[in-house]
Parts: structure tokens; C-alpha cells; sequence
């Protein structure tokens, strides 16, 4: 019981807690697998949006540099500039202004257009220097020396941000007479060295949330706030708990000159109202500054040949205005709500509430890939729970199988010590009287002598058995099968048991002996001899006050059928599945009652089936047990 026990527990702590993580981990993985789908198809989608804005910043800059190029030489005529924007499709309001920041061109004179009027209304005053003029940075370069220096202090630092750290420091501080040899070199590098710094201050504030936190902290001490945002990503984020992540610009206001500061060229974004303009400048001869705003349809035109196939089976790619509109978008989509799209990107400082943004095609499927995913991996986690817990039960079996046959050998083992010791003691005794001659009595003599006899048949039986075990356990019990008559052969054998049975109080009968001829089977005699003795001892033994050994014979179709039957205390129900295992006993041990090595049964079994027979059990009317030993007749077809 107490092996049970402890296999039970071995069961559970193997088998069943495993199973029941396992069936834990499934549950949580299952939750999270649209999560993990969803991020996935995210950062997918965030390499197409950022390549887009990419390109559209790339773009921007030639825009810079095909206007520096076609620019006429600056005039106090308006002439040629107006023949400029004739001849630039991307030249809208040409400017022009003096290098006291006076507003030369073009001047409310009564004949302007209501578009120059426009102009002169929103950026007179700015162009003018005399107002600000709200200027867009990315935070991360506006602060990169403090992503920098956090980069190298902390454990998770890459080499690259301290490298380049140490390059800043090193580039800013070297020893005074070391200057001079190396300011060649340092000058060389400098632009290197600059955007390696700005790569490293965007990657570790795109890639780490608490740097993150603390620039947007720093940028709100100083009065710089993130730009509005028109969008609200949909994707799982750290910051989508929090509603849209804020905008990766911050404005701060400068004057116009403040701005052009140290420069030859440059784009400036101003709204006008809610409508965002681009302005281009550049310093021409003179000091004057001569540039234009941009027409937004050509600049639009421009910026919309930059898109990839816009829808797909999958995601649909576009760009977002000011306004949180699409630049282009498909008709079957005109319905969308565009301002939560799945991933978006913000373009450029040039282009601010500008948005590369992608969006799910069919917005339900990334569920039913999660939930067709989650149940996929539900079967998976089935299958090896059952698999586990059906191959822990078998393996528990067979402990259990091995603990049991193991504890039976050993009982066994000291059964079969006990069954010797008994009759070698009373055969010792009585010969050891008889040698000394204490017995003088003739009849008390033969009365030892026929004990001793008796002991020594016992002894015989049970050395026999353990030998015949032993051969069929090793397979080599050979039976030499020929025809004999089954009939003949059990009444040799009740012949030669009845006296020893009649004596200890049997009534033994022979019934059912066919008349009709002999009842021939082929089989080994000897083996068929040693079953039937194997039979008619685990009868005797069993037997209590009722004394009864009725052997009976029946020929049945083309099976011929040797029945033991006897009124002794029969089997349990609950024990007629182990009655002919090996080593099996009801009660095993070495104070029971009735003695034996478990073998008996077993025996006679192997010994039947091996000559094509069997050997089953059942329960006899009225009490006791019938015990059929079954063999097809060597005449049978």
C-alpha cells in the first residue's frame, strides 16, 4: 500500500503537474498569440511606413536642391521671378528680401492676387523677422547628447553609442599639444563622427521607453512640446495604453533670421490656418534672400508618385496630410477611418502632422489568424497532455507491474525457503529416530517412513515446479507432442494420487470417461501429467472442510475438456485476474495458512498453452472452484 502510495505521488509530481504547467503555459500563450500576430505584422508594416518616410524626406531634399537650381539671380525686379514660377510647376508665390529683412517682393501694390495676398498675410510679418516663426525638430537630435551620455552609462549601452560618445568627448576635450596634429584629421572625420552620434541618440530613443520618458520630461522644462498628432496607431505599443504615442517633433519658436542662421538654403513649414505650406529660401548675391512658396498640388503630385502599390491583399500603404487625409488612397477604401490606421510613422519636421501610414486590409483577419493560430496550438497542447499523461500511465503500470512482481519474487523467495525448510526438517527428524532406534514400535516406523516418503514427494513437486518455471521463463521446455489417450492419462495420474488424497480425507472421482472409444489429443504426456498434479494440488490446498476432487472429461465438438472441480473456499472476484500470474498468492505471507510458491497455476498454464491448449477458471454452483483444462483432439480438422 504504502509503494502504491508513493508511486501515486511519483504519478503526480511526473505526469500530472507537468501537464497541468503545460496546460497553463497553452491558456497564456493562446492569449497572447494575437498579440504576438499583431506585433509581428506590425514591425512588417513599420518597415514599409518608414522606408515611405524615408523616401519622402528624400524626396524633400531634392525638391531643395532642383529650386536652388533653377533659381534666377536675385533682381529688385519682380519680372523674373515671376517668370521663375511660370517655368517651375513646383514654384508657387515667388519671394524676395532685402538683407535687412525687408519684404522686396512681393508688395501689396494694389495689383497682387488674392494668392499673394494670402502669402503676405501669413508670413509678411514673419519674413519680415519681426515675429516667430514655430520651428520643428526631431527630439531625439535635439537632444542626442543627453541620449548620448545615458547610452554609455547604462549596462544595456551598445558599442557603437559608446564609441561614439567617447569620439564626442574625446573630439571636444584633447590634450592642448595634441591639438594642432590632430585638427587635420578631426575636421575629416567631423561629419562622420556627427551622424554617427545622431544614429546612435534616434536608435536608443526609438528603442528604449525610459529615454523616451525623461527627453519628453527635459523638452516640457524647457517649453518645447511635442506636436499635435492627427492619428491614433491601433498596433500594440508600450505607449498604446496611454491612447496615440506623442508626436517625435517639437517645436520651438525662432525668429526668421534666427533660422536661416549659418545656412545657404533651407525648407520652412508654416500653416496658414489649418493648410500647410512649404517655403523655400536661399541666400542669393547681395545678401538678399530670394526664394518662394511651394505649390502644394505639385508638391502633392510629387510626393504621391513615391507610394508602392497602395492596397494589397493585406495592408494598404499611404500618406497622411496635416489634416489626417490620404494623399491618395483606393476607392474601394473610401469609407476607412484614416485616422487610426494599424502602423503610422511621422514624416518629416518639414512636413509636421505629415503621417507614412499603413493600415489591415481586412481588419478581421488578424483575429481569425489568432484565433485559427490558438486553436492549431490548443490540439498541439491536447495531443502531448494526453500523449504525456497516457505514457505516464503506462510507464506508471509498469513500475507498479515491476514494484509488484519484484515484491512477489521476494516473497517468493521466501515462500519457497519456508517450503523446503518444512519437509527437510520432518524428513531429518524422523530419519535421525529411526537411526537411533527410539522407535521400537513396527507401526509407528512405517508411519515415519510413510511421512518421509510423503515429505520427500512434496519436496519433489516443489523442485520440480521451480525447475519447470525456470525452463519456460527461459524458453527451453521442448514438448514432444504425440497422439495419447487423455482419458488414460488422467487416470494414471488420480490412480497414483488417490491413496495420499484418500488418506488426508478426499472422495476422488473420475467421471465422463467416453465410451465411445479413447479420447486421443496430442500433447506431451508428461507435461500434460505435471498441469493436472498442478491442478490437483492448488485443489487440495485450497480445500477446507468440504472434501471433494471430481475430475471430470468432455469431449466437445473437436476440443477435448479435463474439468477439476472441488468444494473449497474458491476465488474472489476481485483475484481472478492475477490467478495465473507469476508468484501470485491471495495471501502471501509467511504466516498464512495455506503454504505455496505462487507457481502452481502458472505453471500448468504455460505448460497447456504450449501444446496449443489453455487453462481457464470459474466458479462452481453451490461453492468451490472448476478449473478447465481445454486441447484440441488429434482427430479434429
Amino acid at each position: 500500500m504504502k509503494a502504491s502510495r508513493r508511486l501515486g505521488w511519483l504519478f503526480a509530481l511526473a505526469v500530472i503537474v507537468p501537464s497541468a504547467l503545460l496546460a497553463a503555459l497553452a491558456v497564456r500563450a493562446v492569449r497572447r498569440e494575437e498579440a504576438y500576430l499583431e506585433k509581428r505584422l506590425a514591425s512588417a508594416l513599420n518597415a514599409e511606413v518608414l522606408a515611405l518616410a524615408s523616401r519622402v524626406e528624400e524626396e524633400l531634399r531634392r525638391v531643395e536642391e532642383e529650386l536652388a537650381r533653377s533659381l534666377p539671380a536675385a533682381t529688385p525686379s519682380g519680372l523674373r521671378l515671376e517668370a521663375w514660377a511660370e517655368g517651375v510647376s513646383l514654384v508657387g508665390v515667388p519671394f524676395l528680401i532685402s538683407p535687412g529683412f525687408v519684404l522686396e517682393w512681393p508688395r501689396d501694390n494694389g495689383t497682387l492676387s488674392e494668392t499673394q495676398r494670402a502669402f503676405l498675410r501669413w508670413n509678411g510679418e514673419q519674413l519680415g523677422n519681426r515675429v516667430d516663426i514655430p520651428v520643428y525638430q526631431n527630439i531625439a537630435l535635439a537632444y542626442q547628447g543627453e541620449i548620448v551620455a545615458e547610452a554609455v552609462e547604462a549596462p544595456a549601452g551598445g558599442a557603437a553609442a559608446k564609441a561614439a560618445a567617447v569620439g564626442e568627448v574625446s573630439a571636444a576635450g584633447p590634450a592642448a599639444e595634441d591639438r594642432e596634429a590632430a585638427a587635420p584629421a578631426s575636421a575629416a572625420d567631423e561629419p562622420a563622427r556627427r551622424a554617427e552620434v545622431a544614429q546612435v541618440a534616434v536608435s536608443s530613443f526609438e528603442r528604449d521607453a525610459e529615454v523616451r520618458k525623461k527627453v519628453y520630461a527635459q523638452a516640457e522644462e524647457k517649453g518645447q512640446a511635442p506636436a499635435p498628432r492627427n492619428v491614433t496607431p491601433q498596433a500594440a505599443s508600450p505607449e498604446r495604453q496611454a491612447g496615440a504615442p506623442p508626436s517625435v517633433f517639437v517645436t520651438e519658436s525662432l525668429r526668421f533670421g534666427e533660422i536661416i542662421a549659418g545656412k545657404d538654403s533651407g525648407l520652412l513649414p508654416r500653416f496658414q490656418g489649418e493648410e500647410l505650406t512649404l517655403l523655400f529660401w536661399k541666400r542669393a548675391a547681395g545678401g538678399r534672400i530670394v526664394g518662394c512658396q511651394l505649390d502644394r498640388a505639385a508638391l502633392r503630385t510629387r510626393l504621391v508618385g513615391l507610394l508602392p502599390p497602395a492596397a494589397t491583399s493585406e495592408r494598404i500603404l499611404t500618406l497622411l496630410d496635416e489634416q489626417g487625409l490620404p494623399v491618395f488612397a483606393p476607392q474601394e477604401t473610401a469609407s476607412r477611418d484614416y485616422r487610426q490606421p494599424f502602423v503610422a510613422r511621422e514624416v518629416s519636421g518639414l512636413l509636421p502632422r505629415w503621417e507614412a501610414a499603413a493600415y489591415l486590409a481586412d481588419p478581421a483577419a488578424l483575429a481569425s489568424r489568432a484565433r485559427l493560430a490558438g486553436a492549431v496550438l490548443w490540439i498541439l497542447v491536447a495531443i502531448l497532455v494526453v500523449s504525456i499523461g497516457s505514457g505516464g500511465t503506462l510507464v506508471l503500470r509498469a513500475v507498479r507491474g515491476e514494484v509488484e512482481l519484484a515484491r512477489q519474487k521476494t516473497s517468493f523467495v521466501a515462500g519457497v525457503s519456508h517450503e523446503l525448510k518444512t519437509p527437510l526438517a520432518s524428513i531429518r527428524l524422523y530419519a535421525e529416530m529411526l537411526r537411533e532406534g527410539r522407535q521400537p514400535d513396527p507401526a509407528k516406523q512405517r508411519q515415519y517412513l510413510g511421512v518421509m516418503a510423503e515429505e520427500s514427494r512434496r519436496l519433489t513437486r516443489l523442485v520440480n515446479n521451480v525447475l519447470d518455471f525456470a525452463q519456460l521463463e527461459r524458453g527451453r521446455r521442448r514438448f514432444a507432442l504425440e497422439p495419447l489417450d487423455l482419458a488414460a492419462l488422467c487416470r494414471e495420474v488420480l490412480e497414483g494420487e488417490r491413496p495420499r488424497l484418500e488418506e488426508a480425507g478426499f472422495a476422488v472421482l473420475l467421471a465422463g470417461a467416453p465410451a465411445a472409444g479413447p479420447l486421443t489429443v496430442r500433447g506431451d504426456a508428461e507435461a500434460l501429467k505435471q498441469a493436472l498434479l498442478n491442478l490437483l494440488g492448488n485443489a487440495e490446498k485450497y480445500s477446507e472442510s468440504s472434501r471433494e476432487l471430481r475430475v471430470e472429461l468432455v469431449r466437445a465438438g473437436g476440443r477435448a475438456l479435463v474439468r477439476v472441480l472441488d468444494r473449497g473456499r474458491g476465488v474472489p472476484p476481485g483475484q481472478v485476474k492475477g490467478l495465473f500470474r507469476e508468484f501470485y498468492r491471495a495471501d502471501d505471507a509467511l504466516t498464512a495458512r495455506v503454504k505455496g510458491t505462487g507457481l502452481g497455476l502458472a505453471i500448468a498454464r504455460r505448460l497447456v498453452r504450449g501444446q496449443g491448449g489453455d487453462i481457464t477458471y470459474s466458479p462452481r454452483e453451490g461453492g468451490g472452484s472448476i478449473f478447465q483444462i481445454e486441447l484440441p483432439c488429434a482427430n479434429a480438422s
